[in-house]
């Protein structure tokens, strides 16, 4: 799970990049339009995923 929450994370970074700074913004907003007009719906996302990997973990222990 910690490893699906760092690839959303380096997705969202991705994103937030293309969109705010136009990094990559050719290739990646082409498929993600939404996502890099919109770079916090991921963020937000990725916090809840943490918090909930998080969770997981605290469970184990």
């Amino acid at each position: 799970m910690v490893l699906v929450t760092a690839m959303m994370a380096l997705a969202t970074l991705a994103f937030y990049g293309a969109g705010n700074y136009g990094i990559g913004a050719d290739q990646l907003c082409y498929y993600g339009a939404t996502f890099c007009v919109h770079p916090h719906w991921l963020a937000i996302t990725t916090l809840m995923l943490a918090i909930w990997t998080l969770f997981l973990r605290v469970d184990r222990i």
